[in-house]
């Protein structure tokens, strides 16, 4: 009988450590094991949130490259859906303050880039533009251009000038008529006789403005061309205001300015 007993009692001995490890497994976790631990919510709630790029106290490299504007070291892209809005954002950051700025363009970038960049600039408060672009040695390096933002409404004789895809060139008043066209030299615009032609237009008209631009087909060093052709033949310096256009007219047609 006392046999009996002993080994009853070493079976209990056995099974209680299991016993008490199933035990364990089903109590609930301690208040203090919960709270070692917090929740993704909680942590992505104390997360510090990236601070935004501030903005420049003084004016930074503005330049506009065949991949688009690089303003102060920020790319836009302004083929993509939001270009034009993170354009204009980018400028309303920069410290203008109503005074000219300038403008870098290298020879192969679009027209359409730089006349974005030059109306945002105009929108946000500058009123001259100088663009220095590495043209042609006997032209202008630089030229002082006015936002069309910046611009009333122009006398109806105002000279207009633009290049073409296939490098003819065209001069008509801003109000329309018809385009004194001059074909294409040997190496790009005939800009001797677009000169000759420019320079005759001014002393018709009392204007102190002319506008220019270029087909997109064609590389900005050109259009540029084209506005130094402008400065050039104004022999008595009528122009003041020489305006990029937003958009790139169309020969003959009446121009309209402004918003």
């Amino acid at each position: 009988m006392l046999m009996r007993s002993s080994r009853a009692a070493a079976r209990v001995a056995a099974i209680l450590p299991f016993v008490a490890l199933i035990a364990a497994c089903d109590d609930p976790p301690s208040a203090a094991g919960a709270s070692s631990k917090p929740s993704a919510q909680a942590s992505a709630a104390s997360a510090p949130k990236l601070a935004e790029a501030p903005k420049p106290k003084k004016m930074p490299d503005l330049l506009v490259d065949p991949e688009g504007p690089f303003l102060g070291g920020r790319r836009i892209d302004l083929a993509a859906k939001n270009g034009r809005e993170k354009l204009a954002q980018v400028i309303k950051d920069l410290p203008i303050e109503g005074k000219p700025v300038t403008l870098t363009v290298e020879k192969k970038a679009k027209t359409s880039y730089v006349a974005a960049v030059v109306t945002e600039l105009g929108n946000a408060g500058a009123p001259k533009v100088t663009i220095k672009t590495d043209g042609r040695d006997d032209l202008p390096k630089e030229v002082a251009i006015t936002p069309e933002p910046r611009v009333g409404s122009p006398p109806a004789c105002s000279l207009v000038a633009t290049v073409r895809k296939e490098l003819s060139t065209a001069v008509w008043p801003v109000k329309g008529g018809m385009a004194k066209n001059q074909r294409k030299g040997f190496a790009g615009p005939d800009l001797t006789l677009t000169g000759e032609v420019i320079g005759k237009e001014l002393d018709r008209c009392d204007s102190t403005m002319a506008f220019f631009s270029g087909d997109d087909g064609v590389p900005w060093e050109t259009t540029f061309n084209l506005a130094g052709t402008i400065v050039r033949a104004d022999a008595k310096k009528h122009v003041d205001t020489l305006v990029l256009l937003r958009e790139e007219p169309v020969a003959g047609r009446p121009v309209t300015i402004g918003k």
